[in-house]
């Protein structure tokens, strides 16, 4: 067969193709070859996609779960019987002994005879009983029956609760001594009692009687307190302090009086601030003589029997806030002093202190006041020889404003230095009593006082081997209706020091300083006088007064001590017509059990 050009030329053509078309298809595509004319149809290529996997980079672990099959363990054992455990609980601190007891004796006849006996330490109670009495049974020279004696009896009960305390008290008291301050040279004192002046053994009986200026005093005294424990400003729970008191007093010329008080304080903390509240209701009963006179036996004789009731009820709102070295109080003071007739108050009751220098100065101010009570027991024992006929009123301390600055220059010294400016108002004075006395009692005025004053005080203290003490004050007076603030000292300086030389040797010192203080007489005295009103005016003159002591500890039971009082052996008088004894020398043991 013969094969011509252009059948040779359609060969390679499709040669070319079908070698294209193949390298195009996939491995699936079958190829056909095939020489010769007609028509072809080539099928379409199918191409598989290929897209890019995504492969995260944290991978997922499933939880493992791990069983663990319980096995026992086969084991023997035996109980041996042992003793309970004892806590011994040894309390630190010194060693306590329940009872104490001093007893000595001294010049002018003077015993002293003193008994404690008290609990130990307990978590639940405390309590004491105490005794106490002395006197003297010799007389001044001169001055007629001096002799006096006091006796104590008293004790305490303290109980301690979860979150209270409750404590109560009571003592009974009984003092008596004489009115002796007469001057025995005086022949306008012997005609005032009807004593004849020239029958000596008369004389001699008027001034050792034990009768004829007798007094005494039965004082039954009882206290009652009931607070809560969280006294401190680091917890928000309402704080609380209560208080009863009461007291009986009888005296030797049918003078009773019953006081009773009522107070309870009490204080809440709220974020920063501290809200508190003072209440108290205060009631006082007297019943005394209107009149004392002379009988004709000199003695004297108590007649128309009067009582006297009175009442103060107090209210003190206040806040008290801390601001890093500030200190705030401010407040009112809402009082009533009722007797007559009713009187309201509204006193101020702020103050204010800033410390500097983490506590080297601390200044501090402040402006409040006050309805004071003036009870006969609170004036009796300030001035023992007031006249049971005297009036009792209270004081109003309408204002008192006060500045200073306290600190503490090292570890051992601290100090404090202020002033103060009072205007008050019934403000008592005694002046002496010319009814059943020729001025050997005391009567009380009252008159409207302004009084300025300024106090410095510094303390030394090297741990409790050596304590020093200074104090002085120094009193400006302007009385209303007074020329002169009668019996009211123009200062006074004291100064204490207690050294102990290695426990067994201890030494005790008071220094008293009294500055002058001005008074009056209807009888012309031996002294430089004004003559004012009928009035001898003159001033007693400035006393220093020392009191020594030494106690030598054997040991810790036993020890032995002297004292002596009055030291620089002045007779001076503190009240008027009043000298005290000369230099007293007491000694005697302690003894610890």
């Amino acid at each position: 067969m013969k094969i011509n050009k252009l059948q040779i030329l359609l060969f390679f053509v499709s040669a070319i193709l079908s070698f294209s078309t193949v390298a195009q298809q996939n491995e699936n595509t079958e190829t056909f070859l095939g020489i010769g004319s007609g028509n072809r149809k080539i099928a379409k290529i199918q191409k598989t996609p290929i897209f890019p996997i995504h492969t995260d980079s944290v991978t997922i672990l499933d939880d493992v779960k791990y069983y663990l099959e319980p096995k026992r363990h086969m084991t023997n054992y035996s109980i041996e019987n042992i003793k309970p455990a004892r806590l011994k609980i040894t309390a630190n601190g010194d060693k306590l002994y329940r009872g104490y007891l001093k007893a000595g004796a001294g010049t002018y006849l003077t015993p002293l005879l003193e008994l404690n006996y008290a609990s130990k330490r307990s978590r639940d109670e405390s309590w004491g009983l105490n005794t106490r009495t002395n006197g003297s049974f010799s007389s001044i020279n001169e001055m007629g029956n001096t002799k006096f004696s006091d006796l104590n009896l008293g004790g305490y009960y303290q109980k301690f609760f979860m979150n209270y305390d409750l404590w109560s008290e009571v003592q009974y008291e009984r003092n008596s001594y004489q009115f002796y301050g007469l001057d025995y040279n005086d022949n306008s004192m012997y005609q005032f009692y009807g004593i004849d002046i020239n029958d000596s053994l008369g004389i001699e009986s008027f001034k050792n009687s034990d009768t004829l200026f007798k007094q005494n005093y039965d004082l039954l005294d009882l206290h009652v307190k009931f607070n809560s424990r969280n006294t401190g400003r680091d917890t928000n729970k309402l704080r609380i302090k209560s208080w009863v008191d009461f007291h009986h007093l009888n005296s030797n010329y049918n003078l009773s009086e019953n006081h009773f008080l009522l107070g309870a304080h009490s204080g809440w903390l709220i974020l920063d601030e501290e809200f508190l509240g003072t209440f108290e209701l205060d009631i006082n009963n007297v019943s005394s003589p209107d009149i004392l006179e002379l009988d004709e036996n000199n003695i004297i004789q108590p007649s128309n029997q009067s009582s006297n009731n009175s009442g103060i009820v107090r209210f003190r709102p206040h806040i008290y806030s801390r601001k890093n070295n500030l200190i705030f109080k401010a407040g009112i003071s809402l009082q009533t002093n009722i007797n007559e007739n009713a009187k309201f108050y509204v006193f101020p009751d702020l103050e204010v202190s800033y410390s500097l220098f983490n506590n080297v100065f601390i200044p501090y101010g402040g402006w409040v006041g006050n309805v004071q009570r003036n009870t006969f027991n609170d004036i009796r024992l300030e001035n023992p020889f007031i006249s049971e006929d005297a009036t009792l009123q209270n004081t109003v301390q309408k204002s008192n404003i006060f500045v200073g600055v306290r600190g503490s220059l090292s570890s051992k010294f601290t100090f404090n230095l202020s002033s103060s400016f009072k205007s008050l108002d019934s403000m008592y004075f005694f002046v002496p009593d010319t009814t059943s006395s020729y001025g050997n009692k005391f009567q009380m005025m009252y008159d409207n006082l302004t009084q300025t004053s300024f106090l410095a005080e510094l303390t030394y203290q090297e741990l409790e081997k050596l304590k020093i003490s200074a104090k002085g004050e120094y009193f400006l007076y302007s009385p209303s209706n007074f020329s002169r603030a009668w019996q009211k000292p123009e200062y006074i300086f004291t100064l204490s020091s207690i050294l102990d030389l290695s426990d067994k040797i201890v030494l005790k010192s008071d220094f008293y300083l009294v500055g002058k203080r001005d008074v009056f007489s209807y009888s012309e005295p031996e002294s430089i006088y004004e003559l004012e009103d009928d009035k001898y005016i003159y001033s007693l003159p400035t006393f220093v007064d020392m009191n020594i002591s030494a106690e030598y500890r054997y040991n810790k039971k036993v020890s032995a001590f002297i004292q002596f009082n009055n030291f620089t052996a002045k007779k001076y008088q503190y009240w008027q017509n009043f000298p005290v004894q000369s230099i007293n020398i007491l000694g005697g043991i302690t003894i610890s059990f």
